[in-house]
């Protein structure tokens, strides 16, 4: 995803996609296995590449002076960063010093923009002007970006520690602990009228609302 001068195009394509997403895993949870087995992994690993990926392009983007939903405009006051490069040096900086020592740095040594911690640290590097509408984004009540996180690793990896992990994660939501890390995405959270990663999906909307907005 690239950054834009403009939040609502990156907010939009994402928006798109989380859409797809939610659509894909409310079918999938009225198919058997293995159908619904291999939709719920591909769109738990989706879900979290494109929030890493949204993540990055808007922290970019505020090098732009991007213009947000309300027609304000975001500046920065570290006067140091001018481009890309110069934000993700701050982002390191901040967030991975020890990169920093080796000299040389690339993608692959960025920081985790899956981590709302590592955003919100890193547009403080930087300076952003709506830092405290980002903290507010990411003060809504919910644990899905940990959560997410760690049924991601339980599809990448497949071992008894990973399983075991995604496991742990359904005594929060009062879900059987001994069912299958899928099984759980599909179970309904105590009291909620839809499946849990149903939940995630539109938690992350609402955080992607409220950095654009």
């Amino acid at each position: 995803m690239k950054p834009s001068k403009f939040l609502n195009k990156i907010r939009n394509k994402t928006l798109k996609y989380l859409y797809k997403l939610h659509n894909m895993a409310d079918k999938a949870s009225r198919l058997s296995r293995p159908e619904s087995e291999k939709t719920i992994s591909f769109v738990t690993i989706e879900c979290l590449n494109l929030w890493a990926n949204f993540s990055r392009a808007y922290f970019l983007s505020c090098t732009l002076s991007p213009i947000r939903k309300n027609g304000l405009q975001i500046t920065l006051s570290n006067p140091n960063v001018q481009t890309f490069d110069d934000a993700i040096y701050a982002a390191l900086k901040k967030c991975k010093p020890y990169i920093l020592d080796r000299g040389k740095w690339g993608r692959r040594d960025e920081p985790a923009w899956h981590d709302p911690k590592v955003l919100i640290n890193s547009c403080i590097e930087i300076g952003c002007s709506n830092l405290t509408d980002i903290q507010a984004a990411f003060s809504i009540s919910t644990k899905m970006f940990e959560h997410l996180a760690t049924f991601r690793n339980f599809y990448a990896h497949r071992n008894d520690y990973t399983v075991q992990k995604a496991k742990n994660i359904a005594r929060y939501y009062t879900i059987l602990v001994h069912n299958h890390p899928s099984k759980i995405l599909f179970s309904y959270a105590y009291g909620r009228p839809q499946i849990l990663i149903l939940d995630w999906i539109d938690d992350l909307k609402i955080v992607l609302e409220l950095l654009c907005k």
